[in-house]
């Protein structure tokens, strides 16, 4: 028996997220054919994060395991063939029998990406959520500080959520703006919640606004209330860029 190690790129558009649902097209039940495809058993495939319905990742990390000889060298050609364009194999890697890419990650990073400019995108228009208004991105980085440290985030977390419980770390969250109107929110922590950091880039926008003061977060963190922050950010925003181990 053999445990693979994956790296994943993908274009979330298409799909109805990582987590295979009957009838619908998704991330990992379209490796897991591909899998089938190469070595001809059905596999299960564990992934380090569920993405939602439309967000995208650069380096989403998966396993399964096989008794396939397939060499290593051959995996990410092999998948390759067989996935849809907007799902590519980076890398693969022998993995220990014990290693799953899910309960192993000690922390993820993700980037939400909000288009801030008067005109929208034709080619990112997949990539990041159109907000004409001005955003003003000193009050947004004095209002992230509040979501530093390890919280109840029970305020970001999705209506439906099935986490055992809303006790998440954030690490560090940073705000860049770049010339073309682009404004990047990285943020990084163990692990997040259900829709978890849409919520959080909604809210954040909120302050851009000016509907929200900075130190309003705070408040918003101690209410453990879903409806006193704001909407949940578009997915089309949202990459999964880093998993760590």
């Amino acid at each position: 028996m053999r445990n693979i190690r994956l790296t994943l790129e993908y274009e979330g558009t298409c799909y109805a997220g990582w987590q295979a649902q009957p009838g619908l097209p998704t991330i990992q039940g379209a490796l897991a054919a591909a899998v089938k495809a190469v070595t001809g058993t059905d596999v299960k495939i564990i992934g380090a994060s569920r993405t939602d319905a439309g967000v995208h990742a650069f380096a989403q990390t998966a396993n399964f395991k096989t008794e396939s000889s397939i060499p290593i060298q051959s995996v990410i050609n092999a998948l390759n063939s067989k996935l849809p364009p907007d799902i590519v194999v980076k890398g693969a890697e022998e993995a220990p029998l014990n290693f799953d890419s899910r309960r192993d990650s000690t922390g993820k990073t993700y980037i939400y990406k909000i288009l801030n400019r008067q005109c929208p995108s034709a080619l990112l228009r997949r990539f990041s959520w159109f907000v004409p208004q001005r955003l003003d991105a000193e009050k947004m980085r004095e209002a992230s500080g509040y979501f530093i440290g390890r919280k109840d985030f029970s305020s970001f977390k999705a209506a439906d959520s099935d986490a055992v419980h809303s006790i998440r770390e954030v690490k560090s969250i940073e705000i860049l703006e770049n010339p073309d109107g682009i404004m990047e929110i990285t943020v990084n922590g163990t692990a997040f919640l259900r829709h978890m950091i849409r919520i959080m880039a909604g809210t954040l926008v909120a302050v851009g606004k000016g509907k929200l003061k900075p130190e309003d977060i705070s408040c918003i963190i101690g209410e453990r209330d879903r409806t006193k922050a704001y909407a949940t950010a578009p997915a089309d925003g949202l990459i999964l860029m880093k998993v760590e181990y």
